[in-house]
């Protein structure tokens, strides 16, 4: 695949990537892991995995995939995407389309991103750009909910036990998961255009300020017990809100949100694309026809409660090994084989 991207359209698309398909329901799974103290420990695994970042762009030369760790890669990717959508269609399912087949609703959303795939680079990379906007309407709104919250339900801290911060650290990790796509897209950044320490600062700032007010907000206007009796807070709390111009401001913002996920989800498509084609396969259409077909059947006849209850319990823990673990072992392998090589 032959393109190039800035370093602005990589942080971007980072950022759609990690905040995308999760953003309404991840407050109530990081407050719930992580007590009283969980917004706090929310910015303390930002920092963490700011220095995360940093690492990668100091090694990122190194992360050449082979074909055994291209499709391992590939194969947790096809994971998520089956989530993601059974997160989406679900979601859709209980705001929206009571009685609705949920497989027509996921025909539509995966042929949208099935004809993401096979366009030109360019349209994904740029897609983008027309959610900015969105994100501040959607931030000044939810400042309506201020009469609404309580300053008392941040306090008191450090009540979290600490089998809560582990369990908390991870959820907040799992905040940016999706960040192994820094490793993917960083090599296609223009030459002339440098990754400085300020530039990562710049954007885990970003990213963690905007997943922050949404902990903040949810944990201030949500009793702790009785978060668990709320299906995704923020459009709670947006459905609570009153405004003359829109009935129902929550159903306005679930479809932004519908178009942020599906862009999210066309990005994680993008880096399977990346990887997939990097070895210079002659048919492109069919290989992606082919992964939707995959993400249809993993998904179709398995959304329930039960799956998504499940999928919000336990999706922290492939920020770990896919964003974490498998990028070092990958990076300081072929550092290592790549300076022997230089000393031969």
């Amino acid at each position: 695949m032959n393109f190039t991207i800035t370093k602005v359209q990589l942080f971007l698309m980072l950022f759609f990537r990690s905040t995308g398909i999760i953003f309404i329901g991840y407050p109530e799974t990081i407050i719930l892991a992580g007590g009283r103290d969980a917004w706090i420990i929310f910015f303390v695994g930002s920092l963490i995995v700011f220095f995360q970042l940093w690492i990668y762009e100091k090694l990122y030369k190194y992360f050449d995939l082979g074909k055994f760790t291209a499709w391992i890669y590939i194969f947790i990717w096809i994971i998520v995407l089956i989530g993601s959508i059974i997160y989406m269609q679900y979601n859709l399912n209980i705001w929206v389309q009571q009685n609705t087949p949920h497989t027509i609703s996921l025909v539509l959303m995966l042929l949208i991103s099935f004809y993401i795939s096979v366009s030109r680079p360019s349209t994904i990379i740029n897609l983008p750009v027309f959610i900015i906007p969105f994100i501040f309407i959607f931030i000044i709104y939810l400042l309506f909910s201020i009469p609404e919250l309580s300053l008392n339900h941040l306090f008191p801290i450090g009540t979290s036990t600490g089998g809560q911060w582990m369990k908390g650290t991870m959820v907040a990790m799992a905040a940016f998961t999706g960040l192994e796509g820094y490793l993917v897209l960083r090599k296609y950044v223009l030459p002339e255009d440098k990754i400085s320490f300020k530039d990562i600062l710049t954007f885990q700032l970003s990213i963690t300020l905007f997943i922050g007010f949404l902990v903040i907000v949810t944990k201030m206007y949500f009793a702790t017990d009785a978060l668990p009796y709320v299906t995704e807070p923020i459009l709670y709390i947006l459905k609570s809100i009153e405004v003359t111009f829109v009935k129902r401001l929550d159903i306005f913002f679930f479809f932004l949100w519908l178009g942020w996920s599906i862009i999210s989800f066309g990005l994680i498509v993008f880096n399977i694309r990346i990887v997939y084609f990097k070895q210079k396969r002659k048919h492109k259409i069919w290989p992606m026809a082919v992964l939707h077909l995959i993400v249809f059947i993993g998904s179709v006849g398995i959304i329930n409660i039960q799956v998504m209850e499940f999928i919000r319990n336990h999706f922290h823990y492939f920020y770990i090994p896919t964003t974490f673990i498998l990028p070092f072992i990958i990076m300081l392998f072929n550092r290592r084989r790549k300076s022997k090589c230089a000393e031969l």
